[in-house]
């Protein structure tokens, strides 16, 4: 009986310490949280006012030197190509700790990939199944693609401590240089959008080529509608119902195109990890209470049990003590 209740001691004390940990972890995670929520809702004015000037310099219209009206030629960034190459860009994160997320996201990446190649896993001679490569963001995302021999041509780690715009750089280059070079003709980002403290779900979105509808998709990621009424008030200020052909471009159009554009993408890559941190942060926060929830269950159940073990201990003996008195009369 005693062996019994020191093992139940040992059980509620070692559950204690596990509590207070995940207890911590709730804590920071929380923290963490409130801050990646900060700067994604920041970032969000400069979003929409990039979409009003983007979709408006990508239609304008000029006279050359003969007075005739001519389209501007496009910008490779917004050139639609039959896609035969695909890059894929994965963010998950570096621990776990974080519940389903970074499993829900797994099964993103598959669903994506047997659309890309037909769910049936027949193709017909006339379509072309294209070639896909990944870059994979968080060690998570590098073990879950590897497991599935996938082709992964970059790893980075996980950018969930605080990111800044210049940790995105190096992914974010890659793959402008890949594209402008035509090495793929169609870019994907797969992450973990955060709807809220409670709900995140994994999204997949087209990066590149540039189009009206990515460029709508942008921007509307967290709280649709705060940000359509928003992006209604941005759209009345910067005029976007005047005609294209009024702007006057120094020192030419596709010169302002061709700096607009790739930070452009810069930005959408950085606000996919911003999406992708405060998902894991609220994620990991919501892990940690359930774990301390369910330790609090424990070791109420073990206290009771010992109690019960040391009860039954207690009047095991005094039956003895009752039973030694009336042998002796």
């Amino acid at each position: 009986m005693a062996k019994g209740s020191r093992e139940i001691r040992r059980k509620i004390k070692s559950t204690k310490s596990t509590r207070q940990i995940t207890k911590a972890m709730e804590l920071v995670s929380a923290s963490k949280m409130r801050r990646a929520v900060s700067n994604t809702l920041a970032l969000r004015p400069y979003a929409q006012m990039a979409e009003v000037m983007i979709r408006r310099l990508a239609t304008v219209m000029h006279k050359d030197e003969r007075g005739d009206v001519s389209q501007v030629a496009l910008h490779p960034l917004l050139e639609k190509r039959e896609v035969k190459k695909v890059l894929v860009v994965v963010i998950s994160t570096d621990r776990g700790l974080c519940g389903g997320l970074n499993t829900q996201l797994a099964k993103k990446v598959a669903e994506y990939v047997r659309g890309e190649k037909g769910n049936s896993g027949r193709v017909s001679s006339e379509i072309v199944v294209p070639q896909i490569d990944f870059i994979a963001i968080g060690k998570k995302s590098q073990d879950f693609l590897r497991r599935q021999n996938l082709n992964v041509v970059g790893a980075y780690a996980a950018m969930s401590n605080h990111p800044k715009i210049t940790d995105t750089y190096p992914v974010s280059r890659m793959v402008l240089k890949d594209y402008m070079t035509r090495k793929y003709d169609k870019v994907m980002l797969i992450y973990t959008e955060f709807v809220s403290a409670l709900s995140q779900k994994p999204v997949c979105r087209r990066l590149l080529p540039l189009s009206e509808k990515a460029l709508e998709e942008m921007v509307t990621e967290l709280d649709g509608s705060t940000a359509n009424a928003h992006k209604q008030n941005v759209v009345r200020e910067a005029g976007a119902g005047q005609d294209a052909d009024e702007y006057l471009f120094e020192p030419s159009a596709e010169r302002v195109l061709g700096v607009m554009l790739p930070k452009l993408t810069e930005m959408q890559v950085f606000q996919a990890v911003l999406e992708a941190t405060a998902s894991e942060h609220a994620a990991r926060m919501f892990a940690m209470r359930n774990a301390s929830d369910n330790a609090k269950e424990l070791i109420s159940d073990f206290t009771l049990l010992y109690n019960r073990i040391r009860q039954a201990a207690v009047t095991a003996e005094l039956a003895e003590i009752s039973a030694g008195r009336a042998a002796l009369g």
